[in-house]
């Protein structure tokens, strides 16, 4: 039977699908309205019949009538052709169909656990997928229950605990960034530290290698000795002077070696004192004296140019690029002079990736430079004051604060560096390995854990505990030119700037370079170029 017809009144309803398809989902709807699986309807259920029910109102009332489904239609677990609809019924499409909750705007309000029961879709219970439908009925229960200032004064507090909840994520996104940058920077510092670790022993066992070297050449020519004293006293007489002129060489050799030990244990105990550890650190900074940056990714880690170098800009998030180094200079003045090489005095000098930020209008900029002597337990601030055009030196200045160090003697005559004759380089190759791979193992440990891997720290420590003592190296000249004296004393990074002293203990040259492709020869700048640096800069001052 067709419903009856009526004057149409707006009346503002709500089914919620409790069950079905549509599970969760909630349509408001203005009578009268139907209800099926046609396309079109106000409340559309799939696998129902097209038009399965009709929802009208008539003299206040809201009424459900079936529309010819055949499978029936249910109000409240009771099969009805049509019935009076209150707020909260149960309508169920046909036995064991899908299921409608009705929500009378109009309807007296209920107490919201009430209403929030109502509102659960039926199966597993407190599932995530029923927090949108019990959401969209604590919507609706507000709507029908306050006024419209109230619900504006409601709007304007769940905004803002969106925005607390909104930067309460981001905050909480930032710390778990920050972790996980401590997390790389603790990785990062495990290993270096175990790096370092490595490379202290590599030079402890290098040291230990040269030493045992040496010992075993002497061993090796007295024993040469004494088995010639036997042959001597044994042969006939047509060896005896092939044996005794062995025996002389072999003596002069091992009087040679034990006399050029001697004169590097004189000179390491005369002038050590004398040689510092020059360390170094410097930055480059843009026209507004920002320094250049770390650029990062979005996982914080430092991002790379074309050419694989890192990527660096003043905006950069990362940390301050520093250039980090170690030299060797020597007094030679009591004023306060300290010869080093002009690469170490200014380490951007003739360096690519210097010159290519210098390029790019950065300028560099120490950070750190100064000079550590043995038996000094403080360091000594450093200013350059004058550096040579025609070589690489360069002389710097220092606040003695009345200390007794030893100014070096130097070769004044020109005639102290002939080839054939010995030398001994003083300096600091390889840095801080090199001090610590001189130290007791217990000892470097005790000194990482108070200074951890920090090499500005690391050398605080060891000067204040006596540790910074320069290494002698022994060899022969090679070769003198006009630029450069060529010595075959092993030496490597760190030991730029340091005196090259001849037997007599007077310095004959300043070693600035070593080629370990040709035969592991040094090089120094021969003393006189430093002999017209010195009388300039002395020239200067008066």
């Amino acid at each position: 039977m067709p419903p009856p017809t009526a004057p149409r009144k707006a009346r503002s309803l709500a089914f919620l699908h409790l069950s079905g398809p549509r599970r969760g989902q909630l349509d408001n709807v203005n009578l009268p309205a139907f209800i099926g699986s046609e396309t079109g309807n106000d409340v559309q259920v799939p696998e129902i019949a097209p038009r399965h029910a009709f929802v009208f109102e008539r003299e206040g009332e809201v009424v459900l009538q079936d529309g010819g489904s055949g499978s029936g239609t249910l109000l409240n677990g009771e099969p009805v052709q049509e019935a009076v609809l209150r707020d909260g019924d149960m309508v169920e499409l046909g036995s064991a169909g899908p299921r409608l909750r009705l929500r009378d705007g109009n309807a007296p309000p209920v107490p919201l656990t009430q209403a929030l029961a109502w509102a659960r879709p039926e199966g597993a219970p407190d599932r995530l997928s029923d927090v949108p439908g019990l959401a969209r009925a604590l919507l609706h229960e507000t709507a029908v229950r306050t006024t419209l200032p109230f619900r504006i004064t409601l709007a304007g507090v769940a905004l803002l605990g969106v925005l607390v909840l909104g930067w309460t994520q981001w905050q909480a996104h930032r710390v778990r960034l920050e972790l996980g940058r401590l997390r790389e920077a603790l990785q990062l510092a495990e290993t270096e530290r175990r790096r370092f670790y490595s490379r202290i022993e590599e030079e402890r066992q290098k040291t230990e290698a040269d030493r045992s070297a040496l010992a075993a050449q002497v061993e090796e020519l007295r024993s040469r000795e004494e088995q010639l004293k036997r042959q001597l006293t044994e042969a006939a007489s047509g060896e005896v002077h092939a044996v005794r002129q062995d025996l002389v060489q072999t003596r002069d050799r091992l009087a040679s070696l034990e006399t050029e030990r001697a004169v590097g244990e004189r000179i390491i105990r005369e002038y050590g004192p004398g040689v510092c550890l020059v360390q170094g650190a410097y930055a480059f900074y843009d026209a507004d004296a920002r320094p250049l940056r770390y650029r990062l990714d979005e996982n914080a880690r430092p991002m790379r140019d074309e050419d694989g170098s890192p990527a660096l800009d003043p905006m950069g998030a990362g940390t301050v690029h520093l250039v980090e180094y170690f030299g060797t200079g020597f007094l030679v003045d009591r004023g306060g002079l300290v010869l080093t090489n002009r690469h170490v005095a200014e380490p951007w000098w003739n360096d690519e990736a210097a010159d290519a930020l210098l390029a790019r209008g950065f300028k560099p900029r120490f950070t750190l430079f100064r000079a550590f002597f043995p038996r000094e337990g403080e360091p000594f601030e450093l200013e350059l004051v004058r550096h040579s055009d025609e070589s690489d030196l360069a002389l710097v200045r220092l606040n003695l604060r009345g200390r007794r160090i030893p100014a070096l003697p130097l070769d004044r005559t020109g005639r102290g560096a002939v080839p054939g004759q010995p030398v001994v380089v003083v300096g600091y190759p390889a840095g801080l390995e090199a001090l610590l791979a001189k130290t007791d193992g217990a000892m470097v440990k005790e000194v990482l854990v108070a200074a951890g891997t920090s090499s500005e720290r690391i050398t605080e420590v060891l000067a204040r505990r006596g540790l910074i003592r320069p290494s002698t190296t022994q060899g022969h000249i090679g070769d003198v030119t006009k630029s450069d004296i060529v010595f075959d004393a092993p030496t490597t990074q760190g030991g730029s700037g340091g005196p090259v002293l001849n037997k007599e203990g007077l310095v004959v040259g300043v070693e600035y370079a070593v080629l370990s492709k040709f035969g592991g020869n040094s090089f120094g700048v021969p003393i006189g170029y430093a002999l017209d640096l010195l009388s300039g800069a002395r020239k200067k001052t008066k």
